[in-house]
């Protein structure tokens, strides 16, 4: 850790501008534009579509009120409307393919960028972005941005880790496919780090699954002593995990202050995965009743 001192610089709160020039905030937008993102939104989870009554409950707003919305959205062909389920239509698909094209002007560092920088401000703690080496042994940091406290994770953009003993590199771990993970488990050596080092084959294979059950990783003194790391993962469209966003921070107010830095990567994760367009697929109870029940 390095002791170098800086200060941040604060963040201001955005406001938009109504037609008079009034600053709003996001919550005064007509409601009717935020239903119909919250429907495209939960579609793009429902390849089979949902029923008007899903919809309904997913999104929190009467049926009546939805009506409209979705026979418009049908009109214009955002959605199809076949054997009573709504599912996105071509006009939809073909917006999603325009954005997917500019955006891959667009690495995920850079889409990462924002988030890293509003963790620092949120947290005060060091925020990182690996992603795994080539060789598949480490992780790699590829973006960083520190501390501005005194007492710190200092980190380098180049600087690698161990997979096993640091919170990102066991999120890139969690996320490989099974075959590989098993191999790699059977064959990687242990080495113990520091006092704390977990090297039983075990309970870290249990870890990861547990990783990968909860999307979210923390280490104390695993990798190095006195530092705490926290990390989650980041999907692309297809799912497939590219990188890990990672906060690191002293072990002592890490641990002070674990659940608000596990929750802030949790979402920090989430929010770029989906900017990368990744969405969950829903299969639950409501899904196979709309596809068994085919009406609204």
């Amino acid at each position: 850790m390095a002791p170098r001192a800086t200060s941040a610089t604060p963040r201001r709160r955005k406001t938009s501008k109504a037609a008079g020039g009034n600053a709003v905030s996001d919550s005064a937008a007509p409601r009717s534009v935020h239903r119909i993102m919250r429907i495209l939104d939960d579609l793009c989870s429902r390849p089979t579509g949902a029923s008007l009554a899903t919809l309904s409950d997913s999104i929190g707003t009467p049926k009546s009120s939805l009506l409209n919305l979705l026979r418009g959205l049908t009109a214009s062909q955002h959605l199809s409307f076949v054997d009573g389920l709504y599912q996105l239509g071509p006009e939809a698909y073909g917006l999603a393919s325009a954005i997917t094209a500019t955006r891959r002007f667009l690495g995920f560092a850079e889409l990462a960028r924002p988030v890293m920088r509003r963790i620092v401000d949120q947290t005060h703690e060091t925020s990182v972005l690996a992603v795994m080496s080539t060789d598949k042994r480490s992780a790699v940091y590829v973006e960083k941005f520190e501390s501005p406290t005194a007492i710190r994770f200092s980190a380098t953009v180049g600087d690698s880790r161990p997979l096993l003993w640091s919170a990102v590199g066991r999120v890139l771990l969690a996320f490989q496919v099974d075959h590989w993970l098993n191999e790699y488990m059977r064959t990687v050596k242990m080495v113990r780090h520091t006092p704390h080092t977990e090297i039983n084959r075990a309970r870290l294979r249990a870890i990861l699954e547990e990783v990968r059950k909860n999307h979210v990783a923390a280490t104390f003194d695993q990798g190095t002593f006195g530092v705490a790391g926290f990390a989650a993962p980041i999907f692309d469209s297809s799912g497939t995990i590219v990188a890990a966003i990672g906060i690191a921070a002293p072990t002592e107010r890490a641990r002070a202050n674990a659940n608000k830095l596990s929750s802030t990567i949790y979402d920090a994760g989430r929010e770029i995965s989906r900017t990368m367009g990744y969405r969950p697929r829903i299969q639950g109870k409501d899904q196979v009743k709309d596809q068994v029940k085919g009406r609204g």
